[in-house]
């Protein structure tokens, strides 16, 4: 059975809070999901690993999307992977703010 512990805290020392959720085993955090508290924008997902392709990353999405709204990053601002993850989970996603995007990009 899959754990996900949910806690706050401003992880990036960046002043703003974040969400997080983790996943952890005894080689110690497996996944974690970041999202921040104002925007509800996803900061960071990262699977280690030797524990990917396993449905981590969409338990957490799930988890966090059950008790709170979770947007992705514009289309344009993302990872690869990010967008192949934005993809295969859906939702909706922030709009760009910073002028840098087309409308067809976010």
């Amino acid at each position: 059975m899959t754990t996900i512990q949910r806690s706050t805290g401003d992880y990036y020392n960046d002043g703003q809070d974040a969400d997080r959720w983790l996943i952890e085993d005894e080689d110690g955090i497996v996944a974690g999901l970041w999202v921040n508290l104002d925007t509800r924008e996803v900061m960071q997902i990262e699977v280690r690993a030797d524990r990917q392709r396993e449905g981590l990353a969409t338990a957490l999405w799930n988890a966090a999307t059950r008790i709170s709204t979770v947007l992705h990053a514009p289309a344009s601002h993302r990872t690869p992977e990010g967008d192949a993850f934005a993809q295969s989970v859906g939702g909706d996603s922030v709009p760009c703010t910073f002028g840098c995007c087309t409308d067809d990009e976010e």
